[in-house]
């Protein structure tokens, strides 16, 4: 215990020098923003824990903050049950709801609404599908609940998804799945930072430049210690791959740069699963006749180009058709209505910058609350037009600038980047 808390003193005043002798990355960064930053960063660079040890660091609760309550002023007898359904961010193998109460509460008061949020399975453990079950029981929970809970069932349209990262993932997972389901969708979907393209294939994902805390793709996130949980993955994993490519049951549904001899690329699902759509939303044949979005991420944010190139698909969907290797199949998908799509891309600001004190905060915080209140207050009336906006730390809107529009002519959609030997043995040597 003394040594951890030396080893966080240092740290600390370490920080501080740089803080003051050199800078933050970014000039808006305050003190505070920044040893945020560089704590989650060192996590992310940590390979010596296990994936047991980050599991149970991560799921640490955060306070619930006051004035946070569930009303009991006739909520259930409102026509109007405001509701949002949230999913906690993670990689899907970290965090629940309980460590995300900052972001939960926040919800809450912002929004004077009700939230849910779920502690869905997690990978390696439970890889994909299983999250995504449990994301649609949640929603099915909602629109007809047992009658022992003594809940009223919920008017879908008085539903808004809304998560963080591989929740805001999830939450387009869930949307995908419930349009090609025939089932009523949600009001809305709001995203902060979603992981939406497993294979790492847009630009930002190997910018040097980048002043996110997530590192740069090296050819694998699997940058654990060895552990039992870590050796079944693997082993399950390679059988599954083994099992999937001996099925010969056609074209097969994956690019030639997902072989990779090397191993696995992540932990939610084997190679050969990172184009589904339900794992990749931004690769679906589609992402027309979705409810309205809202995605929201940093101009620093290592996952920014797949973000602005799933608002594109989604907003202009006969324009911008994904991966080459699903060249016609968008052709023959039902779903070709555009969807109704805000893109906000925040100045300077890092993956999930809500859960740092900024001014950029608080405007992202406002303008959820804004897009849920309009999906949900007002479905009779028309939506603004589809936008792209990029907003100063000033909080002006302005249009996207032209390193935003790179992803929109890139040719590598869906293709796993290659990496050097180098590269690749640099983030793996800890966990072979």
């Amino acid at each position: 215990m003394f040594e951890f808390l030396n080893n966080t003193l240092l740290f600390n005043i370490s920080l501080i020098i740089k803080y003051y002798l050199i800078g933050p990355p970014k000039p808006s960064w305050d003190l505070k923003f920044y040893q945020i930053w560089a704590m989650i960063k060192s996590m992310f660079e940590n390979t010596t824990m296990t994936i047991e040890q980050k599991q149970s660091a991560s799921f640490r609760p955060d306070p619930t903050p006051a004035g946070v309550h569930v009303p009991n002023d006739g909520w259930e007898k409102r026509e109007i049950r405001k509701t949002i359904l949230y999913f906690h961010g993670g990689a899907y193998y970290l965090r629940n709801k309980d460590s995300s109460r900052n972001f939960t509460c926040s919800l809450a008061k912002w929004t004077n609404a009700r939230v849910l949020a779920i502690s869905y399975r997690l990978a390696p453990q439970n890889p994909f599908p299983a999250a995504l079950h449990d994301a649609f029981a949640a929603y099915l929970y909602l629109l007809n609940p047992p009658k022992d809970t003594g809940l009223e069932p919920l008017n879908p349209k008085n539903i808004v998804f809304a998560g963080i990262s591989a929740g805001g993932g999830l939450s387009l997972a869930l949307g995908l799945a419930i349009r090609d389901a025939g089932l009523p969708s949600c009001a809305g979907i709001s995203c902060w930072g979603p992981w939406v393209d497993l294979t790492h294939s847009t630009p930002s994902n190997l910018d040097d430049e980048c002043a996110d805390f997530m590192p740069k793709f090296k050819g694998s996130n699997i940058i654990q210690a060895k552990s039992q949980v870590l050796s079944e993955y693997k082993e399950k994993t390679a059988a599954l791959t083994e099992k999937i490519k001996k099925q010969n049951l056609g074209p097969k549904i994956w690019h030639d740069s997902f072989d990779r001899p090397d191993g696995v690329l992540q932990f939610y699902a084997p190679n050969e699963g990172l184009a589904i759509p339900y794992v990749s939303p931004m690769l679906a044949e589609s992402l027309g006749n979705l409810p309205p979005l809202l995605l929201v991420t940093g101009d620093e944010e290592r996952i920014r180009d797949e973000i602005i190139y799933l608002a594109h698909r989604s907003a202009e969907p006969t324009k911008y058709k994904g991966p080459s290797y699903n060249a016609g199949k968008f052709e023959k998908s039902p779903f070709q209505t555009p969807t109704n799509t805000t893109l906000e891309i925040y100045e300077e600001m890092p993956h999930v910058f809500q859960m740092m004190e900024h001014f950029s905060t608080t405007k992202s915080y406002e303008r959820t609350s804004e897009f849920i209140d309009r999906v949900i207050n007002s479905p009779n009336e028309p939506l603004p037009p589809s936008s792209y906006n990029y907003i100063s730390i000033k909080g002006e809107f302005n249009p996207l600038k032209e390193h935003h529009k790179k992803v929109l002519d890139w040719e590598e959609i869906g293709i796993v980047p290659s990496v050097t030997r180098n590269e690749f043995n640099s983030t793996t040597s800890h966990i072979l």
